[in-house]
């Protein structure tokens, strides 16, 4: 024998709306949170302005604290910036954020990093060589001239490292460079090639070392084809090796995925943040 019962309407108390220019209470457990949208009709340039503020700090999860200012200025570094955690677009679509510093310093604001406005490092999931001037010379631009019958870089003589197929319009290029049987003492540059080249050497040898050195150089577009390149000048003849181990760039997907494929899982990398953000909460403490 079974019996049924027909339930009443699922219900829900309305709360209070959240008032503009007033101090709103969301709760007698939660601090007061302040909602202000400041306006003037009357003036053509006239922004508005909305602060959230909220007292609380919840130490566990290094949450509250500093309001959140949203003001549109016209100004680079606006003169409302005056609170730790103020945050400022300007009108030039730029976010400034402040940081509490204590005096006599003060409050210090800095532009937020965008995709906009800096780029990241992107490693490679396994450095690439590029270059092995006794064996792999494909890459380079202008080889006529600039070998001797060992297929080692003259000394004098400068070649051009085309780079295009690992990355597009690059900002930078972190590699190994490295010498080996060199005939003499000396030295190799390597440098965008877009600009005079510079008299500072990248990595320095004596005869018959092998020796190898991390470089950081910025890229050059010679052509609308051959957007990515790298120069190296030899100031003693000697075979020249180019291991590409990353590269700066605004945008990840400038970077040819097929040299970038994951060396962790998602659940790997989460566990991973996971853990950096208890051992954050334990120093806290």
């Amino acid at each position: 024998m079974a019996g049924a019962a027909v339930a009443a309407p699922a219900g829900a108390t309305t709360g209070q709306a959240v008032n503009q220019g007033e101090v709103n209470s969301v709760g007698t457990d939660v601090p007061a949170t302040e909602i202000t949208a400041t306006n003037a009709p009357t003036s053509a340039s006239a922004t508005p302005t909305v602060v959230l503020t909220n007292t609380g700090v919840d130490t566990a999860n290094f949450e509250g604290g500093p309001s959140l200012r949203l003001t549109p200025s016209a100004q680079p570094l606006p003169a409302s910036m005056t609170q730790g955690g103020d945050l400022v677009a300007t009108a030039s679509g730029d976010l400034w954020f402040t940081h509490p510093v204590p005096q006599p310093i003060g409050p210090v604001p800095a532009p937020v990093h965008t995709d906009a406005n800096s780029n990241s490092f992107v490693p490679l999931a396994a450095p690439k060589r590029m270059l092995d001037t006794r064996s792999f010379r494909t890459n380079v631009l202008d080889p006529t001239g600039k070998f001797d019958s060992s297929h080692r870089l003259l000394a004098g003589q400068t070649i051009h490292i085309n780079l295009s197929s690992l990355v597009f319009f690059g900002d930078a290029v972190t590699a190994n460079l490295t010498v080996t049987g060199p005939l003499k003492g000396g030295y190799l540059t390597l440098w965008s090639g877009g600009v005079a080249r510079p008299t500072a050497s990248s990595i320095n040898f004596g005869t018959g070392q092998t020796i190898a050195n991390l470089t950081v150089s910025g890229l050059a577009a010679i052509s609308q084809t051959v957007t990515d390149t790298i120069a190296i000048f030899a100031s003693a003849t000697t075979h020249v090796i180019l291991d590409v181990a990353g590269f700066a760039v605004g945008n990840i997907g400038q970077v040819n995925p097929v040299f970038t494929a994951p060396t962790m899982s998602g659940s790997a990398r989460a566990q991973r943040a996971r853990q950096a953000l208890a051992k954050l909460r334990n120093q806290s403490r």
